[in-house]
């Protein structure tokens, strides 16, 4: 039987892939990452892990994803549909190679709310079906493929008992001082990777987070509607007091930013005075003036295995591709053509034929 696309991809990249409670993952720069001294997830979640991208653009237009026309990745756009279609790209082939399941949810437009505010309502729509739901934002980018979520779980100190786990967000300095705190002074979180684990507590606090600006448990909530940075200013002003015993805080260095963040932030035309430079080592969150280096970076990650997989092949059977011309290496024989018949006689042949023929 024909093999699927996932089945297909999932055995490609079999041999490049990192395992679970790995004791440290050196990259391709040769930098080596210590892994878990004490791993909890030692096997692969494969299906009770969903990746899914939430939004309510949809990438059906001219040269995106879901348009059925034939799609040209070079000029895909780095804006709207073609951001979108990028993130689908990268999140997708992360998820086939691990066997976790996949989605991308076009949610619809709220009324009452900004848009960004879909995202506590769809994840507490589909956690109950899932162990672990992973949320992307589609300016964030996987660029190690090889390395599993389990694997990064271990790394970041998510538990059993952990409901939900997303990363410190950039410091940014304006006028002396830090505006990247809440009312109470606490550095903020970002949302742009949002880690939800099943269990009753989890699902309890999702509610919560999207009934926030209703005011029902959280005065003030509703300031957040509109206001920046809307369900993400929500969360860390209200909901991770309340739950802050089972949160996780992701380290800002591992998964916001990019490399070169805090050059490029703080580049002429910049309101900042000073940034903190998260780097995104195993997370990529190509913010503000990142974002047309997204199509860019999924590109990479993607030809990083392909190379890898291609020299492996190459080097383990070398002689199917793989000539060495020897030190002495004879000449092969020279071509010899027949020896041609001289004019004269091919003249007279030819006369004395026509001779034969009148005899006859």
């Amino acid at each position: 039987p024909q093999l699927t696309l996932e089945e297909t991809i999932t055995s490609l990249f079999q041999s490049l892939k990192l395992d679970p409670a790995a004791s440290a993952y050196i990259d391709p720069s040769g930098t080596h990452h210590e892994g878990s001294k004490n791993p909890v997830w030692k096997e692969p979640l494969g299906k009770k892990v969903l990746i899914v991208d939430i939004d309510t653009r949809k990438p059906t237009g001219k040269n995106e994803l879901l348009n059925p026309g034939r799609i040209d990745w070079e000029h895909i756009g780095g804006e709207g549909g073609g951001m979108v279609s990028n993130s689908i790209l990268n999140h997708y082939m992360y998820a086939m190679i691990h066997g976790y399941e996949y989605m991308f949810y076009q949610a619809r437009d709220m009324d009452d709310r900004h848009n960004t505010w879909v995202l506590p309502h769809v994840v507490r729509e589909l956690l109950p079906k899932y162990q672990f739901v992973v949320v992307l934002d589609a300016d964030a980018m996987v660029p190690h493929l090889e390395i599993p979520l389990e694997w990064m779980f271990n790394r970041w100190g998510i538990k059993e008992e952990t409901s939900i786990a997303l990363p410190w967000d950039t410091e940014e300095f304006r006028s002396g001082g830090s505006i990247s705190a809440d009312s109470k002074g606490l550095r903020v979180l970002n949302t742009g990777l949002v880690i939800a684990q099943n269990s009753t507590n989890t699902l309890e606090m999702l509610e919560a987070w999207r009934d926030c600006p209703t005011e029902t448990r959280y005065k003030g909530c509703a300031e957040w509607k509109f206001n920046w940075s809307h369900e993400q200013r929500a969360f860390f002003e209200y909901l991770r007091y309340d739950y802050n015993d089972t949160i996780v805080a992701i380290p800002c260095e591992e998964a916001v930013g990019w490399p070169g963040f805090r050059e490029e932030m703080l580049a002429p035309g910049s309101f900042d005075d000073d940034i903190s430079d998260c780097n995104g080592t195993f997370i990529r969150h190509y913010t503000a003036r990142g974002k047309p280096q997204v199509r860019e970076a999924g590109g990479i990650s993607v030809m990083q295995l392909m190379t890898e997989v291609i020299q492996k092949s190459i080097l383990s059977n070398p002689n199917k591709v793989w000539y060495k011309e020897p030190k002495h290496n004879p000449d092969p024989p020279k071509i010899t053509r027949p020896k041609e018949q001289d004019k004269s006689d091919q003249v007279k042949e030819e006369k004395g034929i026509h001779i034969e023929i009148d005899v006859a």
